[in-house]
């Protein structure tokens, strides 16, 4: 089964520092050792990223949007952007303004 990378960015509703980084690692997919979550130096957008495999692009652009969830209800904010990406393409999911 082809391996991706899934990207999610959330903008906060307020502003993150060290401690809310690490407060989320340890409440979204704790077990993933892939997980990676980081922060914008404007400190409002948050970052997450890991590996996953799926059958094609869109059902890993699927995996995708459920991170985006889990990430949604672990920390008040916007998903702007979720995206999918393989070896030879991707896609990319985003919001309106």
């Amino acid at each position: 089964m082809p391996s991706f990378t899934l990207s999610v960015a959330l903008r906060s509703s307020a502003p993150l520092d060290d401690d809310a980084v690490d407060a989320l690692r340890a409440v979204v997919r704790p077990g993933d050792p892939e997980l990676r979550l980081w922060r914008e130096p404007d400190r409002a957008v948050l970052r997450v990223s890991t590996e996953c495999e799926a059958e094609d692009l869109d059902a890993a652009l699927v995996l995708g949007m459920q991170l985006a969830d889990e990430v949604g209800e672990a920390r008040p904010g916007r998903v702007f952007e979720v995206a999918a990406m393989g070896d030879d393409d991707s896609q990319v999911w985003r919001s309106g303004p």
